[in-house]
């Protein structure tokens, strides 16, 4: 099989809080890993301009520390007769949010010419939230070898894919806002596998398409899958 080179990036962070899409009330519950389409917003900020699906592949493995529920305050508003924004007369509230802490992010990309987006970013990636601060802590290139078969770490997998514990999800492939001044439309929804992020370094043996070793990984048998994008 012919290898594809590409870009590993490894990024770090101090929280990360990606919310449910089927939870808007009470206590806001994360996934253990991103939306891909909340990966390309993470390359989009570095590049400093929308990064769309058919630019790159992309496929990554995420661990955290731990995760626990925090308590927020929130600032609340609401609108007067005009349509404007102002403060919500009953003030601000608190809510609970899961957190999950001491992220980090293995991410590999088979665009490299996005490599100076990760080596001098234009914005701060961010692991869900505005507060959570994502940074940068290497860059190369790999060289990405296909194979039928592997251990896999935490990602976002196809559902439904056996031999594979997670949370099942459904999640868009990206968002479009490229027309001003109208809300984001949302690209296709796929059904994934949200697998647990905070296992250690538990890896699952699969066998299936779009697995990829790579050549700086750290045992012969790691893969990481590249996401097949889903068409409208």
């Amino acid at each position: 099989m012919i290898p594809v080179m590409g870009l590993h990036v490894r990024l770090g962070g101090f929280s990360a809080s990606f919310r449910h899409p089927l939870i808007v009330s009470g206590t806001q519950i994360s996934t253990p890993v991103p939306a891909y389409s909340h990966v390309l917003g993470m390359i989009s900020a570095c590049a400093g301009r929308v990064v769309g699906p058919a630019e790159s592949r992309i496929g990554f493995e995420m661990h955290c520390w731990s995760h626990d529920v925090e308590l927020e305050r929130t600032v609340r508003w609401q609108a007067d007769k005009q349509g404007r924004l102002k403060p919500h007369r009953k003030g601000q509230s608190i809510r609970y949010r899961q957190v999950y802490w001491l992220p980090t992010m293995d991410l590999y990309v088979t665009n490299r010419s996005l490599r100076m987006a990760f080596e001098r970013p234009a914005a701060t990636p961010r692991f869900g939230r505005s507060q959570d601060i994502a940074w940068i802590e290497s860059c190369r290139e790999v060289e990405l070898c296909p194979v039928e078969r592997g251990a896999l770490g935490p990602t976002l997998i196809p559902y439904p894919q056996l031999g594979v514990g997670g949370l099942v999800v459904r999640l868009p492939e990206w968002f479009d806002n490229s027309l001003y001044g109208r809300p984001r439309r949302s690209g296709p929804i796929g059904h994934y596998q949200a697998m647990s992020s905070t296992g250690g370094d538990i890896r699952f043996h699969i066998e299936r398409a779009d697995l990829f070793h790579s050549s700086d990984a750290q045992r012969e048998q790691d893969v990481v899958y590249l996401h097949q994008w889903l068409k409208e």
